[in-house]
């Protein structure tokens, strides 16, 4: 007989990764190498920093051969400075993809990021085919079910 969905682990791109399933976050290197990715940014919130989660997926991540550094400034319904202030670690620390860690609030943060590691301020971007260049690799973790904002390039 086989597994049952629930101890199956299962991904799809609708642009963004989405790894799902008991022991899934396992494969967040792989993926995040698989994209070009070569230093991820962990976009999460204050209390899966402080829990270790971020650490664990941090090392997850560093097994893979990929480097990795956590923003852990990601605030409900981020603010366009939660923004700026990821970017400014995604660029300080020479990051070339994005790996969001929690629930909507972490995604549509790290969605921010990689609009505007393109260039501009989050605010140009209101409207409709404002983004002109690609996102960064982006890989959504998800410790919520919610929204849906991983299933969004925006």
């Amino acid at each position: 007989m086989g597994k049952a969905l629930a101890d199956q682990t299962f991904g799809f791109f609708i642009p963004t990764v989405n790894l799902m399933g008991v022991g899934s976050s396992k494969e967040t290197g792989p993926q995040v190498k698989a994209l070009g990715g070569s230093k991820a940014l962990i976009v999460t919130d204050a209390g899966l920093f402080k829990m270790g989660v971020a650490d664990k997926i941090k090392a997850q991540i560093e097994e893979a051969g990929v480097q990795a550094v956590i923003f852990p400034g990601a605030e409900p319904n981020p603010t366009d400075k939660n923004v700026h202030d990821g970017l400014k670690a995604y660029q300080d620390n020479k990051c070339d993809c994005i790996v969001t860690l929690g629930g909507g609030s972490s995604h549509d943060c790290g969605k921010g990021i990689g609009l505007v590691a393109n260039g501009g301020n989050i605010r140009d971007y209101e409207g409709i085919n404002k983004s002109t260049k690609p996102m960064p690799p982006f890989v959504a973790i998800n410790t919520t079910a919610g929204t849906a904002s991983e299933m969004t390039r925006f």
